[in-house]
């Protein structure tokens, strides 16, 4: 786990460039929405092999604005964090700190902890997909069959899975 690095074959992280504000309501509504059942992910610390406590493994969700669904990703991620960290090694002891909280598998998943959260291009490349830590998935494009079958492949899986799973689906508004 320590090791695994994000998935950058099934997904693309969000720059932070070009986009603000940081804050608004929609972005604040989603990341709650998010968090929501993501936890508390703990296990026994005599049993780290033991499948972790997660209230909601899986959850698609749908918005009508990118911005938010983008911004949402730069908070859970903490880009915007090691963005305003300043220095080296400020920035260095941010990911330290997320690589910590990765191998504490005992302690519960903080509001703040590390997600990873990006947008997938392909989500037929989906499938298969397990997360290294709580992830947000952001689909920008309307599904066709084989991504539909990635996802509900994932929904069926997240039962067993050791982190939550949030996918958002962004469609325009009508």
């Amino acid at each position: 786990m320590l090791l695994t690095r994000f998935d950058t074959l099934r997904l693309r992280a969000v720059q932070p460039a070009g986009n603000s504000p940081r804050s608004c309501p929609r972005t604040e509504a989603l990341m709650a929405v998010c968090l929501q059942g993501a936890g508390p992910a703990d296990r026994p610390w005599w049993r780290p092999w033991a499948r972790p406590r997660i209230e909601q493994p899986f959850a698609l969700l749908r918005v009508h604005d990118v911005a938010a669904a983008h911004r949402a990703c730069l908070w859970l991620d903490g880009s915007w964090q090691l963005q305003e960290a300043g220095s080296a090694a400020a920035r260095l002891g941010l990911r330290l700190r997320t690589k910590w909280a990765d191998a504490v598998w005992w302690r519960p998943l903080r509001n703040g902890g590390p997600w990873d959260a990006g947008v997938s291009d392909q989500p037929a490349r989906l499938a298969g997909f397990r997360p290294r830590r709580a992830t947000l998935i952001v689909i920008e494009k309307p599904l066709d069959e084989t991504g539909r079958m990635a996802l509900l492949q994932m929904e069926a899986r997240a039962g067993s899975a050791s982190h939550a799973v949030r996918v958002v689906l962004v469609s325009a508004a009508h």
